[in-house]
């Protein structure tokens, strides 16, 4: 395959484009064509890297070749060289207006020509390079922010998801996001309360709840068809159109997919421990009303534990002061069993007192809890 450079040469003049192709053959492909009709249609399938471009020619004109050349974008920046015998300003004008890159006076200079060629052909590739460098630049950095945005919006469900009060709100969330992605997509979540199976349109069918039942077996990431399943511990999410014939934006999308699902999961874990305090602290509310309830019980207990045991230490001190008159005891005997009957009233007295402490750090105890409450 022959891998010169290849050069249409647009020339009318027999003498003249012998020459240019003698010349130009040792290190170039050479096409010619003698008029500018001819050079139009055989110029897509030659797709030449340089035009040399004779001015003065029957019918179209070097000029008007160059023009429609031109207006097709895919060679806008082929270099073309005028050829002509025209040395006037006015003439050089025109050939840059419509599009030229150089214009050489006949008769031709070999050496002038094959260095303009040379530097002409060299230069365009170093463009394409560029633009082509620039286009990879350009695909690079788009897919990179591309990325950021999907990230972006893992984030944003990240921050949403810690005003979900339940499954049902977090699963809307999950769905919502994945849309931003352009993904159809399903959802399960597994909780402590329930398990919710949902699309974007509402609870899953029946048959689509057991594809997700069985996709929470199937490892972090599975592929199956045209769509993919994201499973963690308390979540599975199935996206349906996955971008597989763009490998990389399908990579980056994984990615995301994955992140989005990880931190659902997180989420799920944290409403159930909401879920459990919140039921700890209904109970926790229920025992203090209880033991409240039990403390005034205790209370008034108390108080008419006391009342009645004054009036039967009262009794029994009456009775027993009658019963020493009775039996004709001693003034000493006397006074030690009176001493002993005030003594077992102190000891009374003091054990309700020590109810009534007890009762009252109890009642402290509960003003700390709904404090902390």
């Amino acid at each position: 395959m022959d891998t010169r450079p290849t050069i249409l040469l647009v020339e009318d003049d027999d003498f003249a484009a012998e020459f240019a192709m003698e010349l130009l053959s040792t290190d170039y492909v050479v096409h010619r064509s003698d008029n500018g009709r001819s050079a139009l249609d055989a110029f897509p399938e030659l797709k030449p890297d340089l035009v040399l471009l004779d001015v003065s020619m029957p019918g179209l004109s070097g000029y008007d070749v160059c023009r429609m050349l031109r207006t097709d974008m895919s060679v806008v920046d082929l270099p073309i060289i005028f050829l002509s015998g025209k040395v006037s300003k006015e003439e050089r004008l025109t050939g840059y207006e419509v599009g030229g890159d150089d214009y050489l006076t006949k008769p031709v200079v070999a050496e002038e020509l094959l260095s303009k060629i040379r530097l002409a052909i060299n230069q365009h590739a170093v463009h394409q390079r560029l633009k082509s460098d620039m286009t990879s630049a350009v695909s690079t950095a788009m897919t990179a922010m591309t990325s950021a945005a999907e990230l972006g919006e893992v984030l944003k469900f990240v921050r949403r998801s810690f005003n979900c009060p339940d499954y049902i709100a977090l699963s809307r969330e999950i769905l919502d996001t994945t849309s931003t992605f352009g993904l159809e997509a399903s959802v399960q979540i597994r909780g402590k309360k329930e398990t919710v199976s949902r699309t974007g349109d509402g609870p899953c069918s029946p048959l689509e709840e057991s594809v997700l039942n069985n996709m929470s077996t199937q490892g972090r990431v599975f592929e199956f068809g045209s769509r993919t399943s994201f499973t963690f511990d308390h979540i599975t999410i199935i996206a349906k159109n996955m971008p597989r014939n763009d490998p990389e934006r399908h990579g980056h999308i994984k990615d995301s997919m994955a992140l989005l699902a990880e931190g659902a999961d997180a989420r799920v874990i944290t409403l159930d421990k909401q879920v459990a305090m919140a039921k700890k602290h209904e109970t926790l509310l229920r025992l203090m009303a209880n033991t409240r309830d039990t403390l005034r019980e205790v209370e008034q207990n108390l108080q008419t534990q006391r009342e009645l045991g004054r009036t039967i230490l009262q009794d029994f001190l009456d009775d027993l002061e009658k019963a020493f008159t009775r039996f004709g005891l001693r003034d000493a005997q006397i006074t030690e069993l009176a001493n002993l009957a005030h003594h077992a009233t102190k000891r009374e007295v003091a054990l309700y007192e020590e109810g009534l402490a007890m009762k009252e750090r109890i009642q402290g105890l509960l003003k700390q809890l709904e404090n902390a409450d």
